[in-house]
Formats: structure tokens, C-alpha cells, sequence
């Protein structure tokens, strides 16, 4: 398998939650740890995954323009929401984890036989749930990543 090749459109994401840190995150682990039972269900959507870098402008003597100088990236946050079940224990580990403990997140992307995952970690901020009164019973998930993204083509 590959990759995901050229455009890809339409909702072909997964979500999976992995209790603990994956340290090395090759094809092998991280294929390894994207199982039904790390699986996140009923994902009703899933935010962006962005890196904001902090530019400091430097002002140069004599010169009339400033230089720029790249600064450390925001990992940001992850937020998601799942219409949330109860008998899930995934949902219940969300919904009841003390946010002091680190886990790893991968999203795969199919497409056909190819295959892309993005990997990342981070410490639950916040699971709150909502029972709005025309709805679904919601939880809204975020995730205060810590570091970077690891992205891993299926080979």
C-alpha cells in the first residue's frame, strides 16, 4: 500500500485513542495501535490540526526593512465531538480521564488500498457533554497536544 494519493474529498477519516504514548512512531506501531479497540465510534466531527510558529520581527541597523526570525511552533489544541455512548469504554475513558496523563491520537485516512495516518500526542483539556434538547447526546473533546505531528504512509 501507499499513501493517500491527489485529492481526497468526503469524510474518510478514523480516530483512535491509545492510552498510553506511542515513543517510536513508525509504520509499525502506529498501524499496530490503530485496532477496532483503540477506536473512537459514532465521531460526529473533527476539528483541524494546525502548528502556529511565533515570527519575531528583528530590526536591522540602518537597514529599511526588519528580518524575521522563526520562533517555536504552538502545537494548538485537537477538538472533536462523538455522540456519546455510554457503554463504550472509549467514550468513558474520554469522558473521565484526569487530563494529567499523556496518550497518543491517530487519525487514518483510507483511501482505497491506500493508506496515511497522521499521529500525534496530547492530554485531555476538556470532555464535555451536552443534551441539547432537539439532539443527539453530545461530548465535545479537546486535546492540548504536546509536540508535533507525525504523519506515516503506509508503505
Amino acid at each position: 500500500m501507499a499513501g493517500i494519493q491527489g485529492r481526497a474529498a468526503g469524510f474518510i477519516g478514523e480516530l483512535f485513542f491509545v492510552s498510553s504514548v506511542i515513543t517510536t512512531k513508525d509504520i509499525t506501531n502506529v498501524a499496530a495501535a490503530a485496532i477496532t479497540a483503540n477506536k473512537v465510534i459514532d465521531v460526529a466531527d473533527m476539528g483541524i490540526l494546525s502548528k502556529t510558529r511565533n515570527i519575531i520581527d528583528i530590526p536591522v541597523y540602518g537597514a529599511d526593512v526588519m528580518s524575521k526570525l522563526p520562533g517555536a511552533a504552538d502545537p494548538g489544541t485537537f477538538e472533536f465531538n462523538v455522540t456519546l455512548n455510554m457503554d463504550d469504554v472509549t467514550h468513558v475513558a474520554l469522558r473521565d480521564d484526569d487530563g494529567k496523563t499523556p496518550h497518543s491520537f491517530i487519525i487514518k485516512f483510507t483511501q482505497g488500498a491506500n493508506v496515511t495516518y497522521i499521529c500525534f500526542d496530547g492530554y485531555i483539556a476538556d470532555a464535555s457533554t451536552g443534551q441539547p434538547y432537539d439532539d443527539r447526546i453530545q461530548m465535545d473533546v479537546s486535546v492540548a497536544r504536546d509536540g508535533g505531528l507525525t504523519w506515516v504512509d503506509a508503505a
